[in-house]
């Protein structure tokens, strides 16, 4: 399922930027329990049950020690659980510890989606609006590095054919050799942009993105929820951790909130959902 990939590249990172800013700069565990849970069923969607548990299966731990591990450096709180070497280990601390590994948690999950997402293409055209200049650097970057291994190659491959010198000799008369080529290619590169007529007037920059009706209406979904989560999650939706715990006031718009940046993270996973079966609607009536 890979229908979220086929949005327009402006509405997945207007997405992506919702998620991850509640994620990490409202301090709220349920915030972030939801973003691990929306990134998860989405990772499952993307990777399939059995593969997304084999990629956590390293990091889930890592949070788990994060939280465990907290209250042995902060010892603030008024709650002491139990002492090692008069240093309190604190509930604070502890429930301090398992939002902040929630939070990481989250982050990796959605980042690891966010690599399914966005291709170097997608990138291309999100920084090409922003600064051509710099589109430009990226994408000429990209496709430096695998010529130059390539051009190592090749070079290593005839050298140890027709040269019998040391192993060490041999490397450094290949970098020499490769960087050499690579700059005559820049000064071809240079003379080819000037004769082009770069930088004497405005690009022109091609994309074969289109913002189609089904984008516009999933963008509007997502700033009304944005709208929803942020107003009130940052105003009244932070825990205080020390020195002792304070929970925000239940109220309607805490409530809203949090059902609405629920429903933000799952957006992904019932949007695929949906498209699997419209398409297997459609495959039953042929």
């Amino acid at each position: 399922m890979r229908a979220f990939y086929n949005l327009h590249p402006s509405v997945s990172a207007v997405y992506y930027l919702s998620v991850l800013a509640v994620a990490m700069f409202i301090q709220n565990p349920f915030y972030q329990l939801c973003a691990v849970a929306g990134g998860v069923l989405f990772l499952c969607c993307l990777h399939g049950v059995f593969r997304c548990i084999k990629e956590l299966a390293f990091f889930v731990p890592v949070a788990v020690l994060v939280s465990v591990l907290n209250p042995f450096f902060s010892h603030n709180g008024a709650t002491p659980l139990f002492f090692i070497n008069d240093n309190a280990y604190t509930l604070e601390a502890l429930v301090c510890g398992i939002g902040i590994s929630l939070m990481l948690l989250s982050v990796v999950i959605w980042f690891k989606t966010f690599d399914e997402v966005f291709d170097s293409e997608k990138l291309l055209f999100l920084i090409g609006k922003i600064s051509p200049k710099i589109s430009m650097i990226f994408s000429m970057t990209l496709g430096f590095i695998p010529r130059l291994i390539k051009n190592f190659k090749e070079i290593l491959s005839a050298q140890k054919m027709f040269c019998e010198k040391s192993k060490l000799k041999l490397y450094l008369s290949c970098f020499s050799a490769v960087v050499t080529h690579t700059i005559e290619n820049t000064v071809d590169t240079a003379d080819s942009m000037s004769a082009r007529g770069y930088g004497v007037r405005r690009l022109a920059v091609f994309s074969r993105f289109l913002l189609k009706g089904s984008d516009i209406v999933f963008l509007i979904i997502v700033l009304s929820l944005s709208v929803i989560i942020c107003i009130p999650g940052a105003l009244w939706g932070t825990v205080i951790y020390y020195p002792q715990i304070r929970l925000p006031r239940a109220t309607v718009w805490i409530l809203a909130s949090y059902a609405g940046y629920f429903t933000l993270c799952i957006l992904p996973f019932c949007y695929e959902v949906l498209e699997e079966l419209k398409w297997k609607y459609s495959v039953s009536k042929i």
